[in-house]
């Protein structure tokens, strides 16, 4: 029998096979063009779109994958591997119901697609409905003790939720296991901070860093632990060391500025400010700190051209605006030699006679971006930071649905 697709002396089938094996070696660029070629050869098979899209997702192009996996979707709407491929792109694109909708279909079709019901676990921890992400969890880990990422996820969750003593029972369990993890020794620091045992998390976060000391999420949070300590010069050093590890990590360079404004050190202050703000000129809340620190130490028109500064980027704190250009319009008074009403003429305001320290609130992280207080994100309290993750997608050639092996991907946002 003559087979159409066939026409061109060129068999799509096996165009499909060569890209699934290019992909799985990590050769994208030839797996897309075989991808391609065995679409144009045949354009009706859901799965050469669908393996595209994991393809185009993993490239870093998550608008062409959606274009891809809406094709692999109206040519098989029943199949749950494809709709959980979109539901993850379609999270990346930022759209949270749709990518949920579509998970729930994902499970719909298959109860059992394990893949799918972690991922709109991991989605609801996102959106802080831990409730219904713990529910989900619990439900893998029933027909599947042993799935890890699952249970390491479930802790966080629990820990996002308050139930720090749930969280160490799952943590434990989970060390009993891997007693070599740094990762989860940090988490369970974390845990112990949270629940108001310093002492215990510093002993976690130390073994984290003795098992794996390049990571500078550890010694960040070990800085804060030891900076409420009062130790101070061994805070620095954690935080430097942060910083040395990721010269680009905004939080580490936050609590390293706070903690010289604690000791008066305005000038070391000012300059991890400043850099943060040339690393990452849209990191508003650094804006209101070196603003109010100008203020603090009198330098009233800085203040104003810095939090001015900040409204380029939409800042919208309108009274410390305010604040610093009245600031700015009194201390232009005193230098014209005018008496100017709640400055005296050494320039402190109300009489004072030394600079107020700027009121700098608790440092968060802005995530993930991570965005992002979720299973897989920054649970946003005091200095401390974590970062976990896995791959979302799944990849199938025509003999397999079943989940591609899952490659631990860790967030930091860049953030849990």
């Amino acid at each position: 029998m003559f087979d159409i697709f066939k026409l061109f002396g060129d068999d799509p089938y096996e165009r499909f096979r060569k890209g699934v094996a290019a992909h799985e070696r990590g050769k994208l660029d030839v797996a897309e063009r075989e991808y391609e070629r065995a679409i144009f050869l045949n354009p009706f098979v859901a799965q050469f779109h669908s393996n595209l899209g994991d393809l185009l997702q993993q490239q870093g192009k998550p608008s062409d994958a959606k274009d891809a996996l809406d094709e692999a979707i109206r040519l098989d709407p029943k199949n749950a591997a494809i709709h959980n491929n979109y539901a993850v792109i379609m999270e990346e694109l930022g759209y949270m119901d749709v990518a949920e909708k579509h998970y729930k279909r994902a499970i719909f079709l298959d109860p059992k697609y394990i893949h799918a019901r972690v991922n709109l676990a991991d989605l609801l921890g996102k959106r802080k409905e831990y409730v219904k992400a713990e529910a989900e969890y619990r439900h893998v880990l029933d027909e599947n003790p042993d799935h890890a990422y699952a249970r390491q996820n479930l802790a966080i969750t629990l820990k996002n939720a308050g139930k720090y003593d749930e969280s160490v029972r799952e943590l434990t369990t989970l060390l009993q296991e891997r007693p070599n993890d740094a990762y989860l020794h940090m988490v369970l620091g974390m845990v112990y901070y949270l629940h108001g045992n310093p002492t215990d998390a510093r002993e976690e976060y130390q073994t984290s860093i003795r098992l794996d000391p390049n990571n500078p999420v550890t010694h960040n949070n070990l800085g804060g632990l030891l900076q409420d300590f009062g130790q101070t010069e061994d805070a620095e050093r954690e935080y430097r060391e942060a910083i040395r590890l990721d010269p680009d990590y905004i939080l580490a360079r936050e609590n390293l500025a706070r903690l010289f404004s604690e000791m008066k050190d305005f000038e070391q202050a000012e300059y991890e400010y400043r850099e943060i703000i040339r690393l990452h000129p849209e990191s508003l809340t650094t804006y209101m700190f070196l603003g109010r620190l100008l203020v603090s130490t009198r330098r009233f028109e800085e203040a104003y051209t810095t939090i001015e500064d900040a409204t380029k980027y939409g800042f919208k704190d309108y009274e410390l605006l305010k604040m610093a250009r009245e600031l700015k319009e009194m201390a232009s008074q005193m230098d014209k030699g005018d008496k100017v009403d709640g400055m005296d003429a050494a320039g402190d305001v109300n009489g004072g006679s030394e600079a107020s320290e700027a009121d700098e609130p608790e440092v968060v992280e802005e995530t993930d971006g991570v965005e992002e207080t979720d299973a897989t994100g920054l649970d946003e309290t005091d200095r401390t930071d974590e970062m976990s993750g896995e791959d979302k997608m799944d990849t199938y050639d025509d003999s397999r649905s079943d989940d591609r092996a899952a490659q631990p991907d860790k967030i930091d946002d860049d953030t849990i």
